[in-house]
């Protein structure tokens, strides 16, 4: 069964797929996050990861961006010890 994963504020909640349900929360404030495959409502909350996937693809960003930096430091020093 699916179910939609809602979040407000700090509360998060694993609710039946069906439109209606999710129309419902939303109207109470609700944001919808994610589709979960699961048994009942306590295993969606399961499978829900519980850390952020935003948080992930800014520190993979913010670490590829320091290792091209340093890469690109790098190069240009050997070029200008091998001007010399």
């Amino acid at each position: 069964m699916k179910f939609y994963i809602v979040k407000k504020d700090n509360s998060v909640a694993a609710i039946p797929a069906q439109t209606k349900q999710l129309n419902e929360y939303q109207k109470r404030g609700f944001k919808f996050v994610e589709v979960v495959a699961a048994c009942d409502k306590n295993d969606a909350l399961a499978r829900f990861p519980k850390h952020s996937k935003k948080r992930k693809k800014w520190l993979v960003l913010c670490s590829s961006l320091l290792v091209i930096s340093i890469t690109f430091s790098l190069i240009s020093a050997i070029f200008v010890l091998m001007a010399k």
